[in-house]
C-alpha cells in the first residue's frame, strides 16, 4: 500500500524472516490479532523509549483491511500499556499516508516537533527515518494514556 503513497522502495522490501522478526520483538510487547481460521490478520509492537510507551510497528493483511482492526490493536495495546503504568504513549510515522498520521490523529495521537521531543524520542525518530525519505514527510506523535 505504501507504493499506492509515493513509497514504492518500502513496499518493495521483503517481509521479515521469523527470525528477524523474533529478533525484531524481544524486550517488546506484541499483540497478534488472529482471522477465523486461526492465521495472523494483524500486529502491534510496542515497547519503552525513555519511559514512553512506544509504538514500533503496526501491521493489518490488506484482506482484513478497513474494518477497524488496526484501531482495535492500537486501542489494546495503549490498555495493556496504561496497566504497566506507563502515562504516554508515542510513535513516528508517515505525515501524509492516510494509514499513517492521519489515522493515528484519529486515536488521539497529536504531532510532537521533534525539537521539543525528549533525548530517547528523537533518537528514535531519527533512527526510524527511512532511508532516503526526507525528515518533512515524517511526524512524531504522541498521546496521554494514563492519569
Amino acid at each position: 500500500m505504501f507504493a499506492d503513497h509515493g513509497y514504492p522502495a518500502l513496499a518493495d522490501e521483503p517481509p521479515r524472516t521469523p527470525k528477524a522478526f523474533a529478533r525484531f520483538t524481544a524486550g517488546t510487547s506484541v499483540l497478534v490479532a488472529e482471522s477465523r481460521d486461526a492465521t495472523p490478520a494483524g500486529f502491534v509492537v510496542g515497547g519503552d523509549v525513555g519511559g514512553y510507551f512506544y509504538l514500533m510497528e503496526l501491521s493489518v493483511d490488506p484482506a482484513h483491511g478497513r474494518r477497524g482492526l488496526g484501531t482495535a490493536l492500537v486501542l489494546a495495546a495503549l490498555g495493556a500499556a496504561r496497566r504497566l503504568a506507563y502515562r504516554d504513549a508515542a510513535l513516528s510515522t508517515f505525515r501524509a499516508v492516510p494509514f499513517n498520521a492521519p489515522f493515528y490523529g484519529k486515536l488521539g495521537f497529536s504531532e510532537l516537533e521533534p525539537a521539543h521531543a525528549p533525548p530517547a524520542l528523537l533518537a528514535r525518530f531519527k533512527r526510524e527515518m527511512p532511508p532516503g525519505v526526507e525528515a518533512s514527510a515524517r511526524v512524531l506523535m504522541v498521546r496521554r494514556i494514563g492519569a
